[in-house]
Formats: C-alpha cells, sequence, structure tokens
C-alpha cells in the first residue's frame, strides 16, 4: 500500500457550502472536482477564519481555523439553482426579452468586490493675524499656502491624501463637510479644513482586524501629525516657509505669527454605514456616544438617540458633556485659575496650551485668548495675557510708558523687557490698572506733575537736556547735559543769567554768572555804576582797570552814569568820587 505521511504531507481542507455547487471525487484516482467558488469575492474557501468570520491572526493556531460561517456566507448574494438530473444536451440558445427586467439577477457577480473605507478627519485652525481683513487676493493666496502647509504636514507625502478647505471666516465652501460631530458652542474659527484618506479593505465590511488596523492608523497619523505641529510651532515655520515663496503676501504677515486649533474624531465611511443612530459607549468607557452600527441590542429597548447632543445631555451631562460632545476637548479657551491664564479646552499633556477639559457648566468657551482675557481676566494686562497664554516669545510690550515707581524709577519707564538691552525698559506690564501713556511727555506731565515736564521726559527717555539748574547750596548755575540734577525738583533756564536772575538772588547776575563758569563775555558785568562802599567810590560794574570795581553784587544799586552815582555820596567831591585806583588820603 501507497499510505500517505498526514504528519508531514497535510492533506488539503477544503470549505464547501450547500447550495453553492457540487462537490465530486473519483475513488480510484483521489482526483476531486471542486465546486466554483468565485462568489465568495475576496474570502477564501479555506478554513481560515474564526467564529466570527474574521481571518485569523499572524500567530494562531491555525489547527482552530474553520470555515467562513454558513449564516454569514448565506448572505452573499443567491446561489444558482442546481439541477438535480442535468441534461446530456445544450439547451436552445436563449432569445432576448421584448423589455428591460425589473427583477435583479439571481446570478452573483464572479468578479470580486473592492470595497474601500474613507477616512475623513475634521479640523480648525485660527491664528494671530487677522485674515478675514487681508484682501481677497491675500486671503486667496493664505488659503493656498495653508492648504499646501497642511498637506505636508498631515499627509506624508500618501497619494491618497487630500485636503479640501471647507470654509474661511465663516463662509462655507460649497463642498459640505462630512462630520457628524460638531462644536457645541458657535464657532469662529478662521479656517475650517478636511483631510480625507481611502485604503481597500480586507473584507466587505471592512470590519476586519486588518481593516479596523488601519483605518485607527489613518486617524491618528492625521490628528498626532496636525496636533503635534501646531502646538510645537512646527506648522507656523513650515507656513512662513511656504508664504515665503509667493509673490501675493507680504513676509512681515510671520512676524510674531501664532497659530492654535483642533482636530476632531475621524468619521469613517463604507459601503454599509452604521445605523445613523447615536448610543452611549458604555462598553469601552470612552465616555462619548458612537454612531457606528454597534449598539447592543438590549439597548434598542432603552431608547437610540438621533443626534450626539441628544445622547450627551441624557448620558453625559453636566461635567462630562464637553468631553461627550468633543472627545479630545473643543480646542477653544477657557481660563485656568490655577495657572492664571487662558488655555485651551484639552487634555493637560496633549499640547503647551492644553488646560484640561472645561467644564461647560461653570467655563464659558472663548475662539481665542485675548477674548477670554478680557472677559474673565479683567486684572491682567490683556496683551500681556494674550502672549502669556500663547505662550509667545515674540511678545514685547506695548513700548507705550508708565508711572516707574514698581521698576525702580523715579520717572516714567516703557513697557519692554530690559532682557532687550533697552535701559528705557521697566519690565512688561502685567496688571491691567496700570495706566500706559502714549509718550514719555503724556506720562510726566500726567503721573509727575512736580517735576518739569521737559526734565522729567529727559531722564524718561535718557537724553541729554541742554538747559541749566540752580545749585543753590554753590550758589551756582549747572548745565544738566553736563552734570545732570539730582533733585528732580528744581526749574530749568535757558541760559546761566537766567538762572542766576531767578534763582541765585543773594548773587548779582554777573558774579552768579562768573561763578558758574560762564564766559568772560558773560561775566564782564553790566558796566553801569555802583558805590563801592569800602573805598567810598563809584565804580563801573566790569572787570579790568579803573574805573572797573569788581562785579557789583546783588545787593548793589546800579546807575547808568557816574554823576547819577556820585549825587548819593555828596560828602565826596566830585572830582574824586570816581574810583581811579589809588587809594584815597585820609
Amino acid at each position: 500500500w501507497n499510505v500517505k505521511d498526514e504528519d508531514t504531507n497535510k492533506p488539503r481542507k477544503h470549505c464547501i457550502f450547500p447550495g453553492r455547487g457540487e462537490f465530486l471525487t473519483c475513488t480510484d484516482s483521489n482526483l476531486v472536482i471542486e465546486p466554483d467558488t468565485d462568489w465568495l469575492g475576496a474570502l477564501k474557501d479555506k478554513p481560515i477564519y474564526d467564529a466570527d468570520g474574521k481571518p485569523l491572526a499572524e500567530g494562531d493556531d491555525a489547527e482552530t481555523g474553520v470555515c467562513y460561517p454558513g449564516k454569514l456566507a448565506g448572505a452573499i448574494g443567491s446561489p444558482t439553482e442546481v439541477s438535480s438530473s442535468p441534461t446530456k444536451a445544450p439547451i436552445d440558445a436563449p432569445s432576448p426579452t421584448a423589455g428591460l427586467t425589473t427583477s435583479p439577477t439571481s446570478i452573483p457577480s464572479l468578479q470580486p468586490s473592492i470595497v474601500e473605507e474613507v477616512v475623513t478627519t475634521r479640523g480648525f485652525l485660527s491664528f494671530t493675524a487677522n485674515i478675514c481683513t487681508f484682501t481677497q487676493e491675500e486671503l486667496a493666496a493664505f488659503v493656498a499656502v495653508t492648504l499646501t502647509t497642511i498637506r505636508d504636514v498631515a499627509c506624508n507625502d500618501v497619494d491618497s491624501c487630500v485636503v479640501e478647505i471647507n470654509s474661511i471666516c465663516g463662509s462655507p465652501s460649497a463642498r459640505r463637510s462630512l462630520s457628524s460631530r460638531n462644536l457645541q458652542v458657535a464657532q469662529t474659527w478662521q479656517m475650517e479644513y478636511e483631510v480625507t484618506d481611502t485604503f481597500t479593505c480586507e473584507l466587505a465590511s471592512c470590519s476586519s482586524d486588518r481593516d479596523t488596523a488601519a483605518a485607527s492608523a489613518i486617524a491618528d497619523s492625521i490628528a498626532s501629525s496636525m496636533n503635534d505641529s501646531v502646538q510645537s510651532g512646527g506648522f507656523v515655520s513650515i507656513l512662513s516657509a511656504n508664504i515665503a515663496q509667493s509673490s501675493s503676501l507680504d513676509y512681515n504677515i510671520v512676524t510674531c505669527l501664532v497659530a492654535w486649533g483642533i482636530v476632531e474624531a475621524p468619521v469613517m465611511e463604507v459601503s454599509n454605514p452604521g445605523t445613523g443612530v447615536f448610543y452611549p459607549d458604555w462598553e469601552s468607557d470612552s465616555g462619548t456616544c458612537l454612531q457606528d452600527g454597534n449598539e447592543p441590542i438590549y439597548m434598542n429597548n432603552m431608547g437610540l438617540f438621533n443626534s450626539l447632543e441628544e445622547c450627551c445631555d441624557r448620558h453625559y451631562s453636566g461635567w462630562n458633556k464637553n468631553k461627550c460632545m468633543n472627545i479630545g476637548g473643543s480646542g477653544l479657551w477657557h481660563v485656568s485659575d490655577t495657572n492664571g491664564k487662558c488655555m485651551t479646552d484639552c487634555e493637560e499633556g496633549n499640547g503647551k496650551t492644553c488646560g484640561g477639559l472645561a467644564n461647560l457648566v461653570s467655563n464659558d468657551l472663548f475662539t481665542d485668548p485675548r477674548s477670554c482675557c478680557e472677559s474673565k481676566l479683567t486684572w491682567v494686562f490683556v496683551e500681556f495675557c494674550e502672549a502669556d497664554s500663547l505662550l509667545s516669545n515674540c511678545y514685547g510690550g506695548t513700548e507705550l510708558y508708565y508711572r516707574g515707581d514698581t521698576a525702580g524709577s523715579k520717572v516714567c519707564v516703557r513697557d519692554c523687557d530690559p532682557a532687550s538691552g533697552d535701559t528705557t525698559c521697566g519690565g512688561l506690564v502685567e496688571d491691567s490698572y496700570v495706566v500706559l501713556h502714549d509718550s514719555a511727555e503724556d506720562c510726566c506731565s500726567t503721573e509727575y506733575g512736580w517735576i518739569e515736564t521737559e526734565l522729567c521726559a529727559a531722564r524718561s527717555t535718557q537724553t541729554a537736556i541742554d538747559k541749566y539748574w540752580p545749585d543753590q547750596i554753590n550758589s551756582k548755575c549747572i548745565k544738566d547735559s553736563e552734570t545732570p540734577a539730582g533733585d528732580l525738583s528744581v526749574s530749568l533756564f535757558n541760559s546761566t543769567a537766567e538762572c542766576c536772575t531767578a534763582s541765585i538772588s543773594w548773587l548779582s547776575e554777573a558774579v552768579c554768572v562768573a561763578a558758574s563758569g560762564a564766559t568772560a563775555a558773560a561775566a564782564q558785568g553790566s558796566d553801569k555804576f555802583f558805590i563801592d562802599w569800602v573805598h567810598e567810590r563809584c565804580a563801573q560794574d566790569c572787570e579790568g582797570s579803573a574805573p572797573c570795581g569788581g562785579l557789583a553784587q546783588s545787593w548793589d544799586d546800579l546807575y547808568e552814569a557816574e554823576s547819577a552815582c556820585c549825587d548819593m555820596i555828596p560828602w565826596i567831591a566830585r572830582e574824586d568820587c570816581v574810583y581811579t585806583g589809588i587809594e584815597r588820603a585820609l
């Protein structure tokens, strides 16, 4: 006997299905005639499935495989009726029907079906640049470069990946979004986009493990690529490079440009979509409602829902509703009292600005950080709050002026970062109660009324000023650009003489001017006459030889002519009245 060793040469296993053709075997030759299995399409006629009709995964024991379940196979088309007594001669050629038949054929197609699944992911973006005020040409160019950037980030050079912009500044495109998940709050995102990718399913139902894994991998890749890129600033870097290539956009718009946004949960579309109703996902405890047609039978008796929000209101109300409506968070802004700034509504750790899921009962949501700051953090300076919320290192302050007490200054300082190297900066203003002024002069006149505005402004801007201030201790006037006044309450004058006359009143102008180190011309005196009581003569107010008697003091009366002076000392003979430089004999 020629006995086959089935341990080393495994027998071939073949699945047959009732009503799907005859299986014939010849006992004398070990030959078999197998029925046609083209009607199975992409399925196999081998015992490689589990009890649910899913192919065995790699590593599974092949001995545990079974044929594709009959209850599922029976649903694949209708079999051709098999005659119990086949004719021995060919039948006559069929005659054409008089009209079109209204009944579908009962014979299934012999060509395998190709079933594809489309993974659609919708996302939203906003920018610190107000793109909604761009001209039509600029906006079209910006949309084009943003579309390219999204494709660069989300598609990873996959040809089947397609990106479309659904709306710009609230104006929808002609193409309707496929997403069934809508944010609960009214949206004013600057841009809504949609990324779709398609793959061919292994099973007609697209429900095999490999089909599920493929769909999840596509969705995860799109979401993680966009979220990571936007949060890290990489998206703006790529966008900036694309803007640089555009002749229709001013490259300056990328200065301090920040983007933020969200990516919604993907929508899967196959030839046999879900039931269209929502049910609570208690099995995997995801905290949301699903619409995949896999609702447990018992839920049919407890009520299903026509919309996501109805399901969320019923089963995930209060604090949990936001997560139910937006499983990853809405991406909108809400105040974080712990951090003292506004943060985005997403799980902490999923991005730099994520502050945890918002509670829709107690947390108001805003489409941008500035609106959040203005509404919820009124005590924080709004420009600082916005930059702090966006984690922007680009914010350098308003460069306006404010009172410098808090910065350790006696005059006004500017709202900017001292780390910039500008010594007029007093630090970034954080508190909203701080009053800002457009100029140093405005700040000084308002905040430091006891200091001359010109002097205060010069100190605030750290510029020299060519005016004079009185040094009353040393009885002279000093030029401020050479020796700045330490006492900011002093008055300023345009000249030494003006300063001396007004503020060093115990000295004559000429003496004060001379003491102030003025030029010889400025300190030569008035050339008028005064009584030199030491010599009892009338001397001229000047420096030099007689009749100059030196510079008159502030208490000396001055006379235009020597005769008028001599009239005041009548006991002195006229010929001896005027000072000659020779001592008078006693």
